[in-house]
């Protein structure tokens, strides 16, 4: 699913490209009307600690919250850093990761205000002090003075018992039960999954479930994700809308049709998912993943982009047997992961190398 996050800043609903040929004067006004800026360093890494401030920061953002996403591993990241120690009201800097960093570190030395959410161990507290003992005296300076933000009443314990701080809030990790209660038992499910926007097929999406609501009463239409352009979209109540999802998975299982609306989608790895997880896939014939599933039992590609023809391509795909085994035959042809070693190492003559070798 598409992300919204660095680069783009939101207000009161709007998102704006951050452009840095805007004058100051706009700049200090964009960053002054905002709620919050987040700052991170590991975001989408493979760990855990940014996780939950992420699901905030989603959540806040479709709400229409002035909420700002800085990576600072991106290029334009200390450019934004920079705007937002000089005029953000508030500022959270995620994770020791990022109190590792000079640009974020000389950001909270510079303002006592800034709030450090940290979610680190004390084994990796002291992996700090050792590989870094000049960068672990200014940090520890930071969270001995300003506001931190504990995971647990056992890290603010630690935190101001081994820095003295005593500006701490405990708020915990985030995490989101699911409920599923709108997937019905006994109806069946269609589910679709991507960014709320034109190209992904909002529009088509409301269409063929109103469609759908008189002649086929017992179908249920789903879209996970959010924080597209939803600007004169039209979004159906027929459908239920859930928004971002931090997992998509007990949908997916859930879900008996995996619809791809998009009007053009490469090849979207939420379809190869879908497949992936033994759903039948109905898509549009100018999507790459047409390819994948035409001819599959189970499946069916729509050859106009209309209501109708995605309507009656659900259909025959609703009335026609899985052949699961050859799905998943399919599907690892040519997107199973040894095959696309296969396939990346060949192209780029790295398996001749190693025989060369």
């Amino acid at each position: 699913m598409a992300q919204a996050g660095a680069g783009e800043i939101r207000a009161g609903g709007r998102r704006e490209e951050f452009r840095p040929e805007v004058s100051l004067l706009s700049i200090r006004g964009r960053y002054r009307s905002l709620d919050l800026v987040i700052v991170g360093y590991s975001l989408f890494s493979e760990g855990g600690d940014w996780r939950s401030i992420y699901l905030y920061f989603r959540d806040a953002q479709q709400k229409g919250r002035g909420i700002h996403l800085v990576d600072g591993r991106r290029p334009d990241g200390r450019k934004q850093l920079l705007a937002a120690a000089a005029f953000a009201p508030r500022i959270v800097v995620n994770a020791l990761a990022s109190l590792m960093r000079w640009p974020c570190l000389l950001l909270c030395l510079f303002r006592r205000d800034v709030f450090i959410y940290l979610h680190d161990t004390e084994y990796m507290l002291d992996r700090c002090h050792r590989s870094h003992p000049l960068r672990y005296r200014l940090i520890r300076r930071v969270l001995r003075r300003n506001p931190v933000l504990c995971v647990s009443r056992q890290a603010e314990n630690l935190y101001r018992e081994r820095y003295g701080s005593t500006r701490t809030h405990v708020v915990y990790e985030c995490t989101r039960v699911t409920t599923l209660d709108a997937f019905t038992p006994g109806r069946l499910h269609i589910l679709m999954a991507g960014s709320m926007d034109q190209r992904k097929g909002v529009p088509l999406f409301s269409q063929v479930a109103e469609l759908a609501a008189t002649r086929f009463p017992g179908w249920r239409f789903h879209w996970c994700g959010g924080s597209g352009s939803t600007a004169d979209l039209h979004r159906s109540g027929r459908v239920s809308w859930h928004g971002w999802q931090p997992a998509l998975h007990p949908f997916m299982e859930r879900a008996d049709i995996f619809f791809l609306s998009s009007l053009d989608d490469p090849c979207p790895l939420v379809a190869l998912e879908a497949l992936a997880a033994g759903k039948k896939c109905v898509v549009f014939r100018q999507t790459g993943v047409a390819e994948l599933v035409e001819g599959l039992a189970g499946c069916a590609v729509y050859e106009d982009y209309s209501a109708q023809a995605a309507l009656a391509a659900i259909r025959e795909a609703a009335s026609a047997p899985l052949d699961l085994e050859r799905l998943r035959e399919a599907v690892l042809e040519k997107t199973g992961d040894r095959q696309f070693a296969s396939n990346l190492e060949s192209a780029i003559g790295l398996e001749r190398a190693d025989v060369e070798r």
